[in-house]
């Protein structure tokens, strides 16, 4: 068995030198999982008749795909590739592989705003993703500003132990949220378990140009993000601001967090699972991090919904309960991994 584990690691190691490799296959990877999520569900769609249904206004499963599965399916991609980068991001911050938006309490500042939206004002659809975003950043705000203290060096411990104190404080505020709008329990629910019943165009339309926008400011930002993997006095001795860079990291990590928090709710664990496994296989490189966590993150949030509308059909599992049960497990072996 460990000459098995050695050799695997041995091939994953060769192959991190060509990440071209690793983005290729998970460009098919992802073209395989939204195909075979376009074409099943309650209605099922014939291999040899997906496409023809795709362009045919008159076949008859035309506007079930088009006006159901297909937008999803890019909702689901672009939520999954936004919490990756969002995850590799905030582990970069923080030196450290296991902080995630959701661990952190970026996601659930997002989900504090996003159900005050929800209960003052549920008909301003635009007003969520707004909300969201600003939730999220005053989430990292006062996360960073507790890190910070009196004046003293933001410290990647400080930020872990700051994003733990918020987070139980915003889940409270959840509770009681939930507690005092009882009669729209089942939406506040669905949206604190992680859902993408009912994603349509609007919402596809809500995340992508955050998403886009947020991934060409990381990938803009990659030599810093590299050299925030060195110490503070070797980073600030190549020339980089690094309380500035951790700050502009965390504000773009929050950014794509919102965004995706406004159309699925709280949808855990990726951020967490997505950059630890590229970094494995490609190294902690920057330039092909992104991109890659971006792709496996999309890979997995697909593959997840696909998962979650078909284990108990006709029923449909909330995919952030399904996702928290892959993330928990390797959380924990994490865990079991890095600490002595």
């Amino acid at each position: 068995m460990r000459r098995w584990v050695a050799r695997g690691r041995l091939v994953a190691a060769e192959l991190g030198r060509w990440p071209w490799i690793w983005a290729i296959s998970l460009s098919v990877a992802l073209l395989v999982a939204a195909s075979l999520s376009a074409r099943y569900g309650a209605v099922r769609v014939p291999t040899l008749e997906l496409w023809f249904a795709l362009t045919d206004v008159g076949h008859p499963l035309h506007t079930v795909l088009w006006e159901v599965r297909l937008p999803r399916v890019v909702v689901a991609a672009l939520v999954g590739g936004s919490l990756a980068v969002s995850g590799a991001l905030l582990q970069t911050v923080v030196r450290n592989p296991l902080a995630d938006p959701g661990l952190l309490g970026v996601n659930a500042g997002a989900g504090v705003a996003a159900l005050i939206a929800l209960a003052w004002a549920p008909g301003f659809a635009l007003l969520l993703p707004v909300m969201a975003f600003g939730g999220a950043l005053a989430a990292v705000s006062i996360i960073l500003l507790a890190a910070w203290g009196s004046g003293q060096r933001l410290s990647p411990l400080k930020i872990i132990l700051s994003g733990v104190a918020v987070q139980a404080i915003l889940f409270s505020v959840i509770a009681l949220l939930t507690f005092f709008f009882a009669d729209r329990a089942p939406a506040f629910v669905a949206f604190t378990v992680g859902s993408l019943s009912g994603a349509g165009w609007s919402e596809a339309g809500i995340v992508a140009p955050v998403a886009a926008a947020g991934l060409l400011l990381a990938v803009a930002g990659r030599r810093s993000l590299n050299l925030l993997l060195l110490d503070d006095a070797t980073a600030a001795g190549v020339g980089v601001e690094v309380q500035r860079s951790r700050l502009a990291a965390s504000a773009v990590a929050a950014l794509l967090a919102a965004a995706s928090v406004s159309v699925a709710g709280l949808v855990g664990f990726v951020g967490l699972v997505v950059p630890n496994w590229v970094r494995v296989v490609s190294g902690p490189d920057h330039r092909s991090l992104i991109p890659l966590s971006a792709l496996g993150g999309s890979v997995l949030v697909v593959a997840a919904d696909l998962l979650a509308r078909l284990l108990t059909a006709p029923l449909e599992l909330p995919v952030g309960a399904l996702l928290a049960l892959v993330g928990g497990p390797y959380f924990l072996f994490v865990l079991w991994r890095k600490l002595p």
